[in-house]
């Protein structure tokens, strides 16, 4: 046992560091004229960079990880236009929806009777073949 140790203060005992995680830096857009272009693109450690195609409706995000042994992250994005809707075409729009279910219920209900109609036309056809007279009780009856 050491009895001046109790005696130092605890100055010297280590405080634990918080470990603060950096973030990837966004280098911004940059027009290319091809997918290739874009990825051969050099991008620094610890660096990410948009890529707007040129010739095609294309975004690329090329990303590097913070070791230079990392493999770049490259991810592709299409560009979809998408059209502004007037009140009036979001209206007309509700209202062919609407009538599409109604038609579809009707159609599944066109259905059922086709399928009724059939079950009823073989039973018809049932009393039809055991109701026939054959051709001697005709003669008989005469």
């Amino acid at each position: 046992m050491y009895p001046y140790q109790q005696m130092y203060p605890s100055y010297y005992q280590s405080q634990p560091q918080q470990q603060i995680q950096p973030q990837i830096q966004n280098s911004g857009f940059v027009s290319v004229s091809s997918e290739t272009e874009a990825r051969n693109y050099p991008v620094a450690p610890g660096n990410s960079v948009t890529f707007k195609d040129e010739t095609a409706p294309y975004i690329y995000t090329k990303t590097m990880g913070f070791s230079q042994l990392d493999q770049p992250v490259f991810d592709k994005y299409k560009l979809i236009k998408e059209e502004q809707e007037t009140p009036v075409a979001k209206e007309k729009n509700d209202e062919l929806k609407r009538l599409k279910e109604e038609i579809k219920l009707t159609d599944e209900d066109i259905e059922d009777l086709r399928e009724e109609l059939k079950s009823m036309w073989g039973e018809i056809n049932v009393l039809k073949q055991s109701k026939r007279p054959t051709k001697r009780e005709k003669d008989g009856d005469d």
